[in-house]
């Protein structure tokens, strides 16, 4: 890297930076570094003092964000401690088989912890611990940005002493996380809330203080036993400062879905009905899930296809449009055998920046599939050196934002 240039003194009182006889405004100078990848920026907090300023301040952040590469999905790696690594978009779409290379951002599992990737947003990754010590066992949480390598103070939420333990007050099943942000005053949210007593509570990040708020109308991910799901796909997702969660309404029918939606300003709940073609139940339970931005809602049809649905205006249910249906035979992935039945279990990860792509995770959990939109609906399946489980993974843009 080349040494610092000199600050000089702008004819308007500010300060530019001179290089070989030209002054560079300081409009001019915040314009080019939002451009520049999170790596090269912390290497340029170095540069002066002024540049560090810049670079930390949250509007600087907030328009470097703005116009990041949305270009890459979190992985979980299935390794004896389980790690996280980002893998870019653009890598698995060249060449399906690549390998998993470099330090691993995180580690999720030692001795006596483990953590739980529970949301992406804004490029600050929510992440749950179970820790066990020898008198007690605790669940806290964190919010990890891994392109600073930062992580937050820990959040504490439950902890109890190992002579009063009921394990199902404590189990990840009992209690869900979700994510997510409040556009209107700039605040990230955890939500979470117990299957059993249908208690709901909220931390805004930085008050570090667990709120209790309403119940909500209808229980999230009350499924019958018999529809097939997986687990790691049943936290809320975060669009436009709401968490969305699935719930069986049971009534009249059982496997009747509502989309419960937790506005993160207000925090009231809003229901939402499917789309008017999800008619007809199977035996695999459908999914939410946010593609560019938009909600979205996947289903299987009849055995024979996968449907994604998406609201092109938010809490608008005449807004659903059909995005993609996709015959299972075109996905040369494996059946699941339900009930003699054949049914796939399938769950959007991302679509590529120009929309052309999209990448699936699939029943075998091995594989993600790439499904390309402009080229006779071309289709691949990732090959890896690690195994990935890919119903873990979610979309993520590299950012600034403080973890602090």
């Amino acid at each position: 890297m080349n040494s610092p240039q000199p600050k000089s003194l702008n004819s308007n009182g500010s300060y530019g930076t001179q290089m070989l006889g030209v002054v560079l405004p300081d409009e001019l100078i915040e314009q080019v570094l939002s451009f520049l990848p999170v790596k090269s920026l912390l290497q340029l907090r170095c540069v002066c003092k002024w540049w560090k300023t810049l670079i930390s301040n949250s509007t600087f952040v907030k328009l470097h964000h703005k116009r990041s590469a949305r270009n890459k999905i979190t992985a979980v790696l299935d390794q004896s401690d389980l790690s996280i690594v980002c893998v870019p978009v653009h890598c698995l779409l060249k060449n399906a088989s690549i390998t998993l290379t470099g330090e691993p951002y995180l580690q999720l599992n030692d001795d006596d912890e483990f953590l739980y990737h529970v949301g992406s947003y804004n490029g600050l990754l929510c992440l749950v611990g179970y820790f066990v010590h020898d008198e007690f066992v605790e669940i806290s949480l964190y919010l990890w940005n891994p392109a600073t390598r930062t992580l937050s103070n820990k959040i504490e939420f439950l902890r109890v002493e190992f002579h009063c333990i009921n394990t199902s007050n404590i189990c990840g099943h009992k209690w869900n996380f979700a994510f997510g942000y409040d556009n209107s005053t700039d605040t990230y949210k955890i939500v979470t809330f117990c299957l059993s007593t249908n208690e709901v509570r909220v931390l805004s990040f930085g008050d570090n203080l667990w709120r209790n708020i309403q119940c909500f109308p209808v229980v999230p991910f009350d499924y019958p036993e018999t529809f097939h799901r997986h687990p790691s796909i049943t936290n809320g997702v975060c669009v436009s400062s709401t968490i969305n969660w699935l719930a069986d309404l049971k009534f009249p029918t059982v496997g009747q879905f509502v989309i419960i939606s937790l506005d993160l300003s207000t925090e009231t709940y809003l229901q939402l009905m499917p789309p008017r073609g999800f008619d007809k139940v199977s035996g695999v339970g459908p999914t939410l899930a946010v593609l560019m931005d938009s909600l979205c809602y996947s289903h299987d049809f009849h055995g024979t296809d996968f449907i994604i649905w998406q609201m092109k205006k938010f809490g608008v249910e005449e807004s659903w449009t059909q995005f993609l249906k996709i015959s299972y035979r075109r996905l040369l992935t494996h059946y699941y055998i339900i009930r003699n039945l054949q049914r796939m279990l399938i769950f959007p990860l991302s679509v590529s920046e120009n929309g052309g792509s999209l990448i699936l995770a699939c029943g075998d959990n091995k594989h993600a599939i790439l499904y390309n939109l402009c080229h006779n609906n071309r289709v691949a399946k990732t090959s890896t050196t690690s195994i990935v489980q890919w119903f873990l993974a979610k979309d993520y843009t590299e950012s600034l934002v403080s973890t602090s």
